[in-house]
């Protein structure tokens, strides 16, 4: 009996230990996984809002440098040919421009710092 005893000892600690430590497995690697595929796609969703604000950004550049050269080209066909007194308020509107740029950039880095702390 006293053998019995032993091998009984012996199935209960190996059905112990592989309760223990083998049948978690699967669910550990499931987790790993999901936690894989989570990480995964919400990293790609941050780098794709990023380079999306990234272009959003670049392409308001361009825009307002383009309404800027419009706006100087303007007053300065006005300046040469029609209204020679305006370079005054051509620097005044140009300063004016440079001053509300400033604060379009201000705002956006305000802005990423903000949505970045939100994280």
């Amino acid at each position: 009996m006293f053998p019995f005893l032993f091998l009984f000892q012996f199935l209960f600690l190996f059905l112990f230990l592989f309760f223990l430590f083998l049948l978690p497995f699967p669910f550990l690697c499931l987790l790993l996984n999901l936690f894989w595929i989570l990480f995964y796609h919400m990293f790609l969703f941050l780098f794709l809002f990023l380079f999306m604000f990234l272009f959003l950004f670049l392409f308001l550049i361009l825009i307002l440098f383009l309404l800027l050269f419009m706006v100087m080209y303007l007053f300065l066909y006005l300046i040469l040919y029609q209204f020679p007194f305006l370079f005054l308020f051509l620097i005044l509107i140009l300063y004016l421009y440079l001053f509300l740029f400033k604060f379009v950039f201000l705002f956006l880095f305000c802005f990423t710092l903000s949505y970045n702390f939100c994280l």
